[in-house]
Order: C-alpha cells, then structure tokens, then sequence
C-alpha cells in the first residue's frame, strides 16, 4: 500500500493541502505516501508547476508532516523533472542540493506542444500520431542519457486521449524499454490513465509485462492532484503488477531502493 507519485496545490493545477493528501492516505491505510510535485524549467509549462523558489520550502513540509504522522504513515518527498535538453544542467543542480527521497522523470513537452493538454493540437487531433509518438519517444532516450532521476514516469503518456501506439512505435518502446534497463531506472505503474480517454493505466498492459520479462523494477502512483485520489485504483494496480509477473514493489528513500512484497 504505497503511493509514490502524489502532487500539491504548488504545481497550480491541484487542490488540498499537503497535510490533507497525508490524512487521506491514512484514511486509506497507506504504508507511505511520497509527495512528486511538478518542477519545470521549460518556459512552456511553467504555469503547471512549482516556482523554483518554492521547491525547498515544499521538501521542508513534507518532512514536518514525516515527523508529525511518523507512528500513522512514511511521508516521503520527492520530484517530478519535467524533461527539456535546454535546462539538464539547472535540474542536477537543483536536485543535487535537495535531501529528497526520489526524482521522477517526466516528459510533456514535444517543440513547446504540451501533448497531455485539452487545449493543444495533439488533443484536437491535428496531429500526425506516428510524428508525435516518434518526437516523443526520442525525447525519452534523450533523457535515459542523464542519471539524475530514478523512476520514469507515465512512460506512454501520449496515448492518454485515445490514440494508441502504431506497431512501429511499439517498437521504438522496446528500444526505450532496453535502454531503461541498462540504466538500471525504475518505471512507474500510473493509475491515472484509468480516469483518462485512453481508460488504461500508464504503461500498458502490453508494455508492464514487456519491463516484467525484462528484469525492470516497478513502483506505483496515483497521480493524485487531489487528496481523495490519494491511492486511487490501487487493487487495479496490484492485479495488473501481478498478472505481468511482479511479486515486489520499489520504494526510495533518500535516492536509495527498498523492495515490498505485493
């Protein structure tokens, strides 16, 4: 019972206050709840996520509420990096100099597009599906380049309004799917997309089963921009992990793995 991808009002597109998320995750039961709000540095999505000046502040209430429901939950803290090649260096830096739990790597952006927005082109259909899945895809690649973040995030997150894979794109997840492994990175099992057009959990079933037969460790998240989805679909969860073949979950403290049973 653990929840490793939670959000805050910080990120300016969620509600609740980060003790509210806590108590709604003891409410649930939860063993831990790990707090991974939005930080980006692209100017394209900066309205959806922390101001920089905010982030130490954030890491400093999260471990308030770590001491204060120490005996009822494990409140841990970490990031979600919104990835751009322009802006590497600044997201070492400021993870670098945070004590955080775990930092999630994330990528929303094609060419300033925001390809999980209602008001962008993509959502409108304007797009070509086989141009954005293969932008999309090398942007990910790009990113397993760094090793500033532990966990991918969402990681076929372009199929949220409906639009599945091609049988070429699908190929290029197994090349990413590779390339995550040699890295040694963990993936997120997403609830979220349930509650999408797509109706299916970020990856695929397809695709979970495809990191099982690999060897890659998986966590879970909710994706919670509010504090009743806090742990939401968590029984989907576990039968999705275990029908691809997972017997544990990852969990980080201070940038450092633990494995829970399932």
């Amino acid at each position: 019972m653990i929840d490793y991808h939670v959000h805050t009002s910080l990120c300016n597109h969620a509600s609740g206050t980060m003790e509210e998320y806590v108590q709604a995750a003891v409410g649930k039961g939860l063993k831990t709840l790990c707090f991974l709000d939005h930080l980006t540095f692209q100017k394209a999505g900066r309205h959806n996520a922390m101001d920089p000046r905010q982030v130490s502040g954030y890491v400093e209430e999260a471990r308030r509420l770590r001491r204060t429901y120490r005996d009822r939950i494990d409140v841990r803290v970490g990031l979600e990096v919104d990835f751009s090649p322009h802006y590497v260096d600044r997201c070492i830096e400021t993870v670098d100099a945070l004590d955080l739990d775990v930092v999630g790597g994330s990528v929303h952006f094609l060419d300033g597009e925001d390809v999980v927005s209602r008001r962008s082109a993509w959502f409108r259909g304007e797009l070509d599906p086989d141009r954005i899945y293969q932008a999309y895809l090398a942007t990910l690649e790009s990113m397993l380049d760094y090793d500033y973040f532990d966990v991918v995030c969402h990681m076929d997150l372009p199929k949220k309004y409906g639009i599945r894979p091609s049988p070429s794109a699908m190929e290029g997840f197994a090349r990413v799917l590779e390339k995550i492994r040699k890295k040694n990175r963990v993936v997120e099992l997403n609830t979220n997309g349930f509650h999408c057009p797509i109706e299916e959990a970020f990856p695929s079933p397809e695709l979970l089963g495809q990191c099982a037969r690999m060897g890659i460790p998986v966590t879970f998240g909710s994706d919670a921009h509010s504090p009743e989805t806090v742990g939401r679909d968590f029984e989907r969860a576990r039968d999705l992990l275990k029908a691809a073949g997972y017997r544990h979950l990852t969990e980080f403290r201070h940038r450092r793995r633990e494995v829970l049973a399932i």
